[in-house]
């Protein structure tokens, strides 16, 4: 049983004045990282030099709990997945997660950025490891059922400890379009009482940007403490919100991004018979960066399976920009290598998702997955000359197979093959499932899966063509 008392935030205690509440103290100590957005490996950072790097974050975990043993909790605020480093991306968060159950994770909320691979991809990932991934809001459409468990309870140090999981799912995305989202406050008012019920501290993982956590922490006084994610805010301390019923305060915790800090948060509780009150919390974030020695467990596991990515599938020998908002060489090749593989009459894709170049020399399988951050898959559909004019118009995509004249999101003189293109007769196009999913023109039409995603039709159109001039 839990008594609802102000706490101690950043050294500043403050007690019920009423209670008289003489017990043992139990120590705590919470570890939290989010966004960290795969970047497995350390990385330059301008000013700030070299950081970062799952290794090395296992080493701040392993001394903490080398030096607090019994009383550690380590969780994940989510976004682990999209962008990052090519080993993320080949393996569709594969290594990532096994490398986090390696670290002890107790509990991950997944990210929107955790849905960008597919439903699928995730829940796949997700089963192959012992981590407890938890989400209270996003729900399956179809049945109303939350796609991973609401909240796990962990036991640390004789305190039990329940962590309720809140998220944000990009429900526009094609990978999200069996979901829907609930308000997590009210998801979080509806769970928080029978859970607070059970242990003796409640925290709530969220991935909901700092601004509603703010309005969380004032909505539900059960929450013993906040450790947020999505907005990748950088507090050196934790906030503090007055509870809703005015007794005290709930804190909250993040840890900017991309594996610049760990969080740490100091929990001091005081037990007396089945009654516990926190007394104080404390929290501040610890450097990533090259003074702290990489774990070599973690960065040899990490390097097993980055060397296959080493492999050279083709060279070029001119420099291939990228532009993600224009037309660039690197763009074309993508899109070009898009319809080759898929046969079509045009292709239409995005712009490229990362800040990468191809320079004259060998192209490896890992310069790929820094081109497509996602496993964007592939679909044909049939469209009229009319609703390839109304596709094209809409956006900036990468094209090929067809010309035309552009102004004011207006498409004339559209040309496949070099003829004019009917407005009533049919073409084949091949895209990628987002755009599919997101455009009104796919709406009235059959669309089919190739099976192929654009990274790897990308890939198998360099491994064919073996030299880019």
């Amino acid at each position: 049983m839990r008594i609802l008392h102000s706490i101690l935030l950043c050294s500043l205690c403050v007690f019920a004045p009423f209670t008289a509440f003489c017990g043992e103290k139990v120590e705590l100590v919470i570890l939290h990282v989010n966004d960290t957005h795969g970047k497995m490996q350390p990385y330059e950072a301008g000013e700030w030099g070299e950081v970062g790097g799952l290794a090395r974050l296992s080493t701040l975990i392993k001394q903490t709990r080398r030096e607090n043993p019994g009383r550690v909790l380590f969780l994940h605020a989510g976004d682990i997945l999209s962008r990052g480093d090519p080993v993320t991306v080949y393996y569709g968060g594969r290594i990532n997660f096994r490398a986090y159950e390696k670290m002890g994770v107790d509990a991950i909320t997944p990210g929107n950025g955790e849905f960008y691979m597919g439903i699928e991809n995730l829940q796949k990932q997700a089963a192959r490891v012992s981590i407890p991934f938890i989400h209270a809001n996003a729900l399956y459409r179809n049945h109303g059922n939350s796609i991973f468990p609401p909240y796990v309870i962990k036991e640390v140090n004789g305190i039990k400890i329940g962590i309720l999981g809140l998220g944000l799912v990009r429900t526009w995305h094609n990978s999200s379009q069996k979901l829907t989202l609930g308000d997590p406050i009210e998801v979080a008012k509806r769970y928080a009482p029978e859970l607070s019920a059970k242990v003796d501290l409640l925290i709530a993982l969220t991935h909901i940007q700092a601004k509603n956590d703010s309005l969380l922490a004032a909505a539900v006084p059960e929450l013993d403490l906040i450790v947020g994610g999505d907005s990748h805010t950088q507090l050196d301390s934790p906030s503090r919100i007055p509870r809703a019923n005015g007794q005290g305060f709930v804190p909250i915790v993040q840890a900017r991004h991309y594996f610049q800090f760990m969080g740490r948060v100091d929990i001091e509780l005081e037990r007396d018979g089945d009654k516990v009150r926190v007394n104080k919390v404390d929290g501040r974030l610890i450097a990533i960066n090259a003074e702290t020695t990489p774990d070599p467990e973690i960065e040899n596991f990490i390097a097993q399976y980055a060397a296959p990515l080493n492999e050279v599938i083709a060279r070029s020998e001119i420099e291939l920009k990228n532009d993600r908002d224009a037309p660039s060489p690197l763009g074309d090749l993508v899109v070009n290598a898009v319809l080759s593989q898929t046969r079509a009459d045009i292709a239409v894709i995005y712009g490229n998702q990362g800040e990468f170049d191809i320079k004259p020399g060998d192209i490896t399988l890992a310069d790929i997955n820094r081109i497509r951050w996602y496993h964007s898959r592939l679909v044909t559909a049939r469209l009229t000359g009319a609703q390839i004019q109304q596709l094209l118009a809409a956006r900036f995509y990468n094209v090929a197979g067809c010309r035309f004249t552009k102004a004011e999101n207006q498409v004339t003189d559209l040309r496949i093959n070099g003829q004019p293109v009917d407005p009533a007769a049919t073409y084949l196009v091949a895209t990628e499932q987002q755009i599919a999913f997101s455009n009104s023109v796919f709406e009235s039409v059959h669309v089919d899966f190739t099976g192929q995603r654009v990274d790897t039709a990308l890939e198998a159109h360099l491994r064919r063509v073996a030299v880019i001039r």
